[in-house]
């Protein structure tokens, strides 16, 4: 497997509240915060806000978690850190939207998750990875990535202002629990997986094969619904494939990277 040495691990999805907890400190770490928590202060009394005190505790803790975090979960730390403290979640929703329109937070929206909150250091830039299988989303930062971004920008003439760049596919923990050869109607929709096996009667066989699928094949999953039809890619050719035939088709997910690909086509002796 492959590890990338500048991403970090942030969230995992349906984790519960103590897993956030196990993860954040008292958020003194970073001098950051308190600059912050000034700031958010000075910005509240200049728009006379109410609850300023209440607003500033969510805020700290906000900022002691290193992770991205949904509003349910943030609200559930809320009460641990202080049960006699009660905001009902309309608060809660409006005080971070406070930091999001303030520059204190990012509010993040991923393909089939719930939207999540991440910190806003001014002068920080960092880019996503998204888990298909588990949620986890990964940060990571690329120096030579972003000169390139502008590179490509000046070429074309274009001045940027912002960006974000979020890659979708499946971490090496979900790769790894997984079945060695799990059937095509267990893959992931944007997976590139290969054929290692087709079971089933000869009739079953004989009408895959007339589709051009055998073992060796390489297919990228377009879509994949348990009622069917699952719709597979291979050679430019769209193939629809009812749930009983893809039963029947066994795979390992094909890895895209380069070297890989390399090691597909020249595999080692």
């Amino acid at each position: 497997m492959i590890s990338f040495p500048f991403f970090k691990t942030t969230r995992p999805k349906n984790r519960g509240s103590s897993a956030l907890n196990e993860s954040h400190s008292d958020g003194t770490g970073d001098p950051r915060h308190d600059v912050e928590k000034e700031q958010f202060r000075t910005v509240l009394e200049t728009m006379q806000a109410t609850r300023i005190q209440e607003r500033l505790e969510i805020l700290d803790l906000f900022l002691s978690i290193e992770q991205h975090v949904t509003l349910l979960e943030l609200a559930v730390l809320v009460r641990e850190k202080n049960p006699a403290r009660i905001h009902d979640m309309n608060f809660l929703k409006e005080t971070m939207e406070m930091f999001c329109q303030c520059g204190f937070a990012r509010k993040r929206i991923f393909e089939s998750q719930d939207p999540v909150y991440e910190h806003h250091h001014l002068g920080a830039h960092h880019d996503h990875f998204i888990c298909t299988a588990c949620g986890e989303i990964r940060e990571f930062h690329n120096p030579a990535l972003e000169r390139l971004q502008l590179e490509i920008a000046m070429e074309h003439h274009f001045h940027p202002l912002q960006h974000k760049m979020e890659i979708y596919g499946l971490c090496t923990n979900c790769l790894e629990q997984r079945e060695p050869k799990p059937p095509l109607l267990l893959t992931t929709v944007g997976e590139r997986v290969k054929i290692v096996e087709i079971t089933g009667s000869r009739e079953v066989r004989g009408r895959l094969a007339a589709m051009g699928l055998s073992p060796g094949t390489i297919l990228e999953v377009i879509n994949r619904n348990p009622a069917g039809p699952v719709i597979v890619a291979t050679n430019d050719v769209r193939i629809a494939l009812d749930t009983s035939l893809a039963a029947n088709i066994r795979v390992v997910h094909s890895c895209r990277h380069p070297h890989c690909l390399d090691q597909e086509n020249h595999p080692l002796s």
